[in-house]
């Protein structure tokens, strides 16, 4: 597996950004050294709400799930703020209360108009070196979830496609997940 290199370089990069006082309703991320904001999204929030309690039904209410919680990942300066992220069972954070990608089971972002190009290239790419054994894409603008799983030598060998109002079990970890009521996004498209 690679290792992440650059953590310090992320740290001063995510302090500058905090200390610019940016709205509160933006994720931020640093993807391949580039400096990239979200705005949150009511239908993005709500698929991200319905996925997290899936996964606390199957695995409880103290399963280590995460939303939105910076991960650093190998690559070039790669500070990830996952949508939602399944840390290991017993996986410790370091001293700076971050926790090591090694110990993420499972990632899922949800596609916006300003993630499609990160979420389905450079997370894709990112999470399999990473060894991320299951990344769902979860794209509410055509009504189509992603689950690439087994990574093997930087590339997922594995992918399945389901359209929203499907049940399926996810690979690892095997939840249950029942999309019949992820909202779509009507969203007009930029002009």
């Amino acid at each position: 597996m690679a290792a992440v290199r650059d953590s310090a370089e992320l740290d001063a990069m995510f302090d500058e950004i905090e200390s610019l006082n940016l709205p509160a309703d933006y994720r931020v991320e640093i993807i391949e050294g580039e400096i990239v904001m979200n705005p949150q999204r009511k239908v993005h929030a709500r698929i991200i709400q319905l996925l997290t309690m899936s996964l606390a039904d199957t695995l409880g209410r103290n399963a280590n799930v995460l939303w939105d919680v910076r991960v650093d990942f190998p690559g070039y300066l790669n500070g990830f703020a996952p949508d939602v992220a399944l840390v290991k069972e017993g996986a410790e954070e370091d001293d700076a209360g971050n926790h090591d990608y090694r110990d993420v089971e499972f990632v899922a972002e949800v596609v916006s108009r300003g993630s499609r190009r990160a979420d389905y290239e450079a997370k894709l790419n990112v999470y399999a070196v990473a060894g991320v054994p299951t990344y769902l894409i979860a794209d509410p603008k055509s009504g189509v979830v992603h689950v690439h799983h087994d990574p093997r030598e930087g590339t997922y060998t594995d992918e399945v496609i389901y359209t929203f109002g499907s049940t399926f079990t996810l690979p690892h970890p095997k939840v249950t997940i029942d999309t019949s009521d992820w909202p779509r996004d009507r969203q007009a498209p930029r002009a």
